[in-house]
């Protein structure tokens, strides 16, 4: 037993100094990496520090509106005989789209007209009148003056002519009230056919054949969709980098992948005060058809452009859980960390705000295995445009 012991302790004092060697071994490489005498390399690909240009965007949402949109109504009460579209059906410009029972139209079109037709014989029946009752006052007055009749013939010839002036204004009055029921009554049989007032698409129905309808009645509702609007609010302090002409970029939910250009068409001169913001309008062209009234539509305004220093997007590396930037300069064929500020970050390449200089090496591969003061080998230098 006590023999046992004694290897056991022998066992237990080889296991400790194996353990500090171990540990010697390791603080011993890590100075040397620390101080660039440890041999070994790690490959990386390197790219220059240069000028690109960059350009910033305001981004905002807002909802599409149809460039005009028509609620169709009845301009007359009546029954409707045929509807002629339905949703999802195109149609012109002055295209009759429901008809209503002409009957009644017609019949009131044929007693206007017989009133207008009665109204002008009238007319010419007291015109002939007072040609005649004129002549025989003319008549009356040159015999009074030779006193050659009393002065109650001449009165009564005077009395008949005023008659037949009366009559004959008269007449025309009535010939004016018959013509305004007659316009009236062609266009009741006209407005019988209702057409759109625009071209575009048949979005919303509220009719049905036998339906009586009257004026104010929404019975369809027709787009035209051949571009898009939207209107968006942005801050104030973008107030003097948006003018009328600025081109804009929209996506919409329903194709992701898909950008639709536009540009600002409107730009409300007036701050509210209640938001801060201002208001503006997109316009964009739809010449496909995939944009219609309703969507959900993300506004991208593309706006300064500018010139500043860059480095690739890969290159940047990122202190986890801060929003601190660093990447890796290669001096001197070693790895060097430094911290840097950025600005603009787009798909390939980061603008450079503070922190670098243009013609340094920044390492865009390999960066993960790094330490700063690493011995480093340059495979491949990039030069992308």
């Amino acid at each position: 037993m006590k023999r046992r012991a004694i290897y056991i302790s022998i066992a237990i004092v080889m296991a400790v100094v194996v353990l500090l060697a171990v540990q010697v071994a390791k603080k011993n490489r890590q100075e040397r990496i620390s101080t660039g005498s440890d041999h070994a390399t790690i490959s990386v690909t390197v790219a220059s520090v240069a000028q690109r240009e960059f350009q910033d965007e305001i981004r905002a949402v807002g909802t599409l509106k149809a460039h005009e949109t028509v609620l169709l109504n009845s301009k007359v009460l009546g029954n409707v005989e045929t509807v002629l579209v339905d949703i999802g059906d195109e149609v012109k410009a002055g295209q009759a789209v429901i008809r209503l029972d002409r009957t009644n139209f017609e019949l009131a079109v044929k007693q206007a007209k017989a009133a207008y037709e009665g109204a002008e014989a009238a007319i010419a029946q007291a015109k002939a009148q007072l040609d005649q009752a004129e002549k025989q006052y003319r008549r009356a007055s040159n015999l009074l003056t030779e006193k050659v009749i009393p002065q109650s013939r001449f009165d009564a010839a005077e009395a008949a002519y005023k008659t037949a002036q009366e009559a004959l204004t008269s007449a025309k009055e009535r010939r004016n009230q018959t013509t305004a029921a007659f316009e009236t009554a062609q266009e009741h049989l006209r407005n019988a056919d209702i057409c759109s007032l625009i071209a575009g698409i048949v979005v919303e129905r509220n009719v049905e054949i036998g339906q009586a309808v009257g004026p104010g009645e929404q019975l369809l509702r027709i787009v035209n969709q051949t571009s898009l609007k939207a209107d968006v609010d942005l801050p104030e302090i973008d107030f003097d980098r948006v003018a009328i002409g600025t081109p804009v970029v929209i996506t919409v939910d329903a194709f992701p992948k898909q950008q639709f250009p536009g540009k600002v068409v409107v730009v409300n001169p007036m701050v509210k005060r209640e938001t801060r913001t201002f208001r503006m309008r997109v316009e964009v062209p739809n010449p496909t058809g995939k944009l219609v009234d309703g969507m959900f539509a993300r506004v991208a305004l593309s706006i300064e452009k500018r010139l500043a220093l860059s480095v690739p997007r890969d290159a940047l590396q990122r202190l986890p859980g801060s929003g601190t930037f660093y990447v890796f300069v290669v001096e001197e064929n070693k790895a060097l960390k430094r911290t840097i500020k950025v600005g603009t970050v787009g798909d390939q390449y980061a603008e450079v705000l503070d922190g670098l200089a243009e013609g340094e090496k920044v390492v865009t591969s390999g960066a993960g295995r790094l330490r700063s003061g690493v011995q480093v080998s340059v495979q491949t230098i990039q030069n992308r445009k």
